[in-house]
């Protein structure tokens, strides 16, 4: 007997067939009835603390499925701006908790959103950083004893390498602050493995996560505990658009009562170390308490050189100028590298800065220089405020008078000191490193300027300076180009060239124009420069700069880090005119002529001259070839440069190769009778034309 059978006859019995035609049919009505006519019940709320990880924010998948309370219902007087927290539906059930955390008259409540088009932060409802427009990852550093900003830097690491300066920015942080992250638009395009990396050091559990246009916030502590994070992915936000949703973040903390500061031995100078320390961050060695003297801040290359070069008569004609501009760190770096050169004259050292400035001026101080805030009025075309800095440098270091139709009113004050005079004049920009043997190597050049009246200038740096094509320290080439970047300029220069012909006040050209018409204005005339530079470019920022353009260009470029080498007289004379074309004619007869690709080859390393005729008329269309030929070489390729008659010499491969434009070099007489000029391969021209038509612009001001 089966068990249905057994439960009709044994337990309903004579019930059974009203239980089958009755009851199971009404049931069936009643269960329809319930599930169409009933509304879903309210979700019961959840505790959440739960929901939170000790340290982290609430996961922002799981906060949309929480009810929470807008805080105009709970204060109905509150009117909601742009900027206020209100709007960001941000409650007390979002403060990250810790278990035993009481509240003192320490704890301070940070509050920050980081969205696709603005950054903002508050302690204790007071603004303390926003931010409109700059993609990126913000980085702002706070003092945990005061909890006042220390450093705020936005590092655009949609763009290639900025990742590099941002790491090399945390690793200069001292142990201890207060580091707060966030995300403005989009972050992660080039944010590789060492960025995140260094993110994930200081407690970041998103960081490997983070997408494009993905939204991100990190409170966290250098050498501590994070403090809070939370994330909001492209897929997962319902926004409606194509960002991560707005992340909103709000965390307690202790303000530390115990002092960190550094027992340094009391003395002037390390009490101005302290002094600026209390107040910014981000300075390194300068800041480290291990670093228990001004001195050891410095690397100190060659004492006895330095004793040399003062008793040099040039010593003290020798001045530097730096145009700086928003970018204290570079500046720091700038300085610090100049101090630490043999042979700088710190008595001889101005700052020019557009406006008053904190931390620049701080920087002044605390290097004791000069500093001249030129307080021009803002215009649209940084060229022109440039120029107009350059101008007043000139007028006060060197004493230029210009033509009243250059003059804007205000730029040149006639109720001002000048910081210093002299007759020679390093003009430098504040994201320039400098070599430690860039003074000895301008002392030794400067006699060119009574040898040869036709060079105008001596630049340090080298714009073909790349490691395969530049090792020769004591190689000093002619070019008939502007190479503007770490300039130093005689008193002759400006007087004679610059300041005659220098741009009227409505011109909207760069302050280098009067000497780029004077190099071109009679054949001969010349700027000279070393074949390894010894100055390079550092800036991921500035007017013609970004992350790409020095990621690409500038930053696997050499420079000098020796001071232990010799130019003789005689390679200092082998610059002037005569003898360089003379030395240059020689060179080219005796060296091999050969047609290589060094794409698909790679020459053999020997000592002996070599010559390569590329096909190239000087003009914009017919450069392909050419810029080919030094991207091969793995040398600077987005437009020619640093040219002397159509002819650029480099050593590679221990020779001296020799590359002669065909037809536009005069030198194309030597190309042998059976020797085709090289060309670039069809299937590489429209590639390399394309790749460099938007870097062409020129790079000099940063």
């Amino acid at each position: 007997m089966s068990i249905t059978s057994y439960l009709k006859r044994r337990v309903c019995g004579k019930a059974a067939s009203i239980i089958k035609r009755v009851v199971l049919p009404a049931g069936a009505v009643m269960l329809l009835l319930q599930l169409f006519t009933t509304s879903p019940s309210a979700p019961q709320p959840q505790d959440l603390d739960s929901l939170i990880v000790p340290g982290e924010a609430i996961d922002p998948i799981l906060e949309r499925k929480i009810d929470r309370v807008h805080p105009t219902q709970l204060h109905p007087n509150l009117t909601p701006s742009s900027w206020s927290m209100a709007t960001a539906n941000i409650t007390d059930s979002h403060k990250v908790r810790f278990k035993g955390h009481a509240i003192t008259n320490q704890t301070v409540t940070l509050t920050l959103m980081s969205s696709a088009d603005k950054v903002f932060m508050s302690i204790n409802k007071k603004e303390i950083y926003r931010n409109l427009g700059d993609r990126g990852i913000h980085l702002v550093v706070l003092n945990q004893h005061t909890g006042r900003v220390m450093a705020a830097r936005v590092f655009d690491t949609f763009s290639v390498g900025v990742e590099e300066e941002m790491v090399e920015f945390i690793d200069d942080i001292r142990d201890g602050r207060v580091l707060v992250f966030a995300v403005l638009d989009e972050a992660s395009k080039n944010l590789s493995w060492r960025g995140r990396n260094k993110l994930k050091e200081l407690g970041s559990r998103w960081s490997d996560k983070l997408g494009y246009r993905d939204m991100w916030a990190l409170v966290t502590r250098k050498g501590g505990l994070k403090m809070a994070e939370t994330y909001s992915n492209v897929a997962t936000a319902d926004t409606g658009y194509e960002w991560g949703g707005p992340v909103f973040l709000r965390t307690d903390f202790d303000l530390e009562e115990q002092s960190d500061e550094c027992q340094w031995e009391n003395n002037e100078r390390n009490e101005a170390r302290r002094v600026f320390c209390r107040r910014f961050e981000g300075y390194g060695a300068m800041c480290d308490c291990d670093v228990t003297s001004w001195a050891n801040v410095f690397f100190h290359a060659d004492s006895k050189l330095d004793e040399e070069l003062r008793r040099q008569k040039l010593y003290k004609e020798l001045g530097v100028a730096i145009l700086a501009t928003d970018r204290p760190h570079y500046l720091y770096r700038t300085l610090k590298g100049l101090w630490e050169a043999p042979g700088i004259n710190r008595d001889k050292v101005v700052i020019y800065s557009d406006r008053p400035q904190r931390e620049i001026t701080a920087l002044a101080r605390l290097f004791g220089v000069y500093l001249i805030q030129t307080g021009q009025p803002a215009t649209n075309v940084s060229k022109v405020n440039i120029r107009h800095k350059v101008q007043r440098i000139f007028r006060d270091v060197m004493g230029a008078r210009f033509p009243p139709e250059s003059v804007l009113e205000g730029v040149l004050p006639d109720d001002t000191l000048p910081p210093f005079s002299t007759s020679h004049l390093l003009l430098l920009e504040d994201d320039l490193q400098v070599a430690v043997d860039v003074f000895k190597f301008l002392h030794t050049m400067i006699p060119v300027f009574e040898m040869d009246p036709t060079i105008l200038g001596i630049s340090c740096f080298n714009y073909y300076g790349f490691g395969d094509v530049a090792n020769s320290l004591t190689t000093v080439y002619r070019t008939q180009e502007l190479n503007p970047l770490a300039l130093l300029l005689p008193s002759r220069t400006v007087h004679e060239h610059l300041a005659p012909r220098w741009p009227k006040v409505n011109a909207s050209s760069e302050w280098y124009l009067p000497l780029r018409t004077a190099l071109l204005a009679s054949p001969g005339r010349a700027l000279v420069y070393p074949e390894v530079p010894r100055v390079r470019h550092l800036g991921y920022r500035g007017v013609l700069i970004n992350g790409a353009v020095q990621h690409n260009f500038f930053r696997d470029q050499s420079l000098s880090l020796t001071t232990d080498y010799h130019i003789t007289e005689a390679d200092v004379q082998n610059v002037e005119l005569s003898r360089y074309e003379a030395r240059l004619l020689e060179t080219l007869k005796a060296s091999e002529p050969i047609t290589f690709d060094f794409c698909k080859h790679d020459l053999l390393y020997k000592e002996n001259p070599v010559v390569m005729f590329v096909s190239y008329n000087g003009s914009r269309s017919d450069e392909d070839t050419f810029l080919y030929v030094m991207q091969c070489l793995r040398t600077w390729h987005a437009y020619p440069e640093a040219g002397w008659r159509g002819v650029w010499q480099l050593h590679y491969h221990g020779h001296w190769l020799s590359l002669v434009a065909v037809p536009l070099s005069p030198y194309s007489y030597l190309k042998p009778d059976d020797y085709s000029p090289v060309t670039a391969p069809s299937s590489t021209t429209a590639t390399t034309s394309s790749s460099t038509t938007s870097s062409s612009s020129s790079f000099p001001s940063s």
